[in-house]
């Protein structure tokens, strides 16, 4: 089984991150416990070079829809933690659900090069919130993880907030060959297809706003 991810910090260094955001007391920031849903029958079935293959892939896909300032680290073989910089617990959500769904309607062609699998992947999350859920590190940790324990109680591959909130969804609409494109390069890049949409209206802002 793998060790280290590049980029990916160590638990330790993670947690040291958050301690010390906390004792600055400088802004709110979310925590997301990750869990990769059903991963030992992957890592059975398929064999540990997949299974690296399959926390490669979760952790690109973190790194490619995460701010500059966000952090990412590994917890034990297939848990994951996330820190969303000056990020309220609703974003945090929907960040977090965002990459939930772009793993649920993707499948990813992962092995040796020759002998690759269609392998389907599926995340449970749980989001809390500093200072709205905890004043400190552990208890932090513990809202998250809580969270966590209760959308895979509820039926796996779902994102549980610490505290019940209303999230309000804004529809928008596009051509069949927009969504088609925008797909293809979600897919390309492991980035989500509302994180591509946020960088085209970043760029639409700064052309408008000069």
């Amino acid at each position: 089984m793998i060790q280290n991810i590049d980029g990916i910090m160590s638990k330790s260094e993670f947690v040291s991150e958050v301690e010390n955001k906390i004792s600055s007391l400088s802004e709110t920031f979310t925590l997301a416990s990750i869990d990769i849903d059903s991963f030992e029958a992957v890592n059975s079935y398929y064999g540990e070079y997949i299974g690296d293959q399959v926390l490669k892939k979760i952790a690109s896909v973190l790194k490619q829809n995460l701010k500059a300032n966000d952090l990412v680290c590994r917890e034990n073989k297939d848990e994951f933690n996330v820190l969303f910089s000056n990020t309220l617990s609703e974003t945090g959500f929907i960040m977090m659900e965002e990459i939930r769904k772009y793993l649920e309607i993707n499948t990813f062609s992962l092995g040796e090069k020759d002998k690759k699998k269609d392998i389907n992947i599926r995340i449970s999350v749980g989001i809390a919130n500093y200072p709205r859920n905890a004043k400190n590190a552990v208890d932090l940790f513990r809202a998250a993880d809580s969270a966590l324990f209760r959308a895979k109680r509820e039926g796996k591959n779902r994102v549980y907030m610490a505290e019940s909130e209303n999230m309000v969804l804004k529809s928008s609409y596009y051509t069949k060959i927009q969504l088609e494109r925008l797909t293809d390069l979600s897919q390309k890049t492991d980035k989500t297809e509302a994180f591509l949409l946020r960088e085209a209206l970043d760029d639409i802002f700064d052309k408008y706003s000069r």
